[in-house]
């Protein structure tokens, strides 16, 4: 399956985005670790989805290479940005949680999805079939 059409990958983001409140929310006030590791796994799991299924208008339906993120450059750094901004977040402030381990480790997480969308932008650029060690 995959998304072409940009009222339709923003449906999704709609649809993961209510999902992780509806579940990630309640999750947290019974307990906080399951609540925040919820919503974690959950950005992670909706990130590694819509990479594989969105497509642009000109992307072939044919499998991605599983470094490629996006369609595009922009998109993959804009995407990166915001994992990192989130990842950066997490680790600052976790000395304020109820579990700063369970946060930290939260953070680290969004940074390596941060890390694999910088890696989609750098390959895009260099071109598909470019090694990059």
């Amino acid at each position: 399956m995959r998304i072409r059409e940009a009222s339709a990958q923003a449906g999704y983001l709609i649809v993961v985005a209510v999902g992780v409140a509806l579940v990630g929310l309640p999750l947290a006030v019974v307990r906080f670790e399951w609540g925040y590791a919820c919503v974690v796994l959950a950005l992670v799991a909706a990130a590694v989805v819509a990479g594989r299924t969105f497509r642009g208008r000109a992307e072939s339906d044919d499998a991605r290479p599983w470094w490629k993120m996006t369609t595009s450059r922009r998109n993959s750094i804009v995407l990166g940005i915001l994992f990192a901004l989130q990842g950066i977040s997490a680790v600052a402030t976790a000395s304020d949680s109820p579990s700063p381990a369970v946060v930290i480790a939260g953070g680290v997480v969004l940074l390596a999805v941060a890390a694999l969308y910088a890696n989609s932008a750098i390959r895009i650029r260099l071109g598909a079939s470019t090694p990059v060690a």
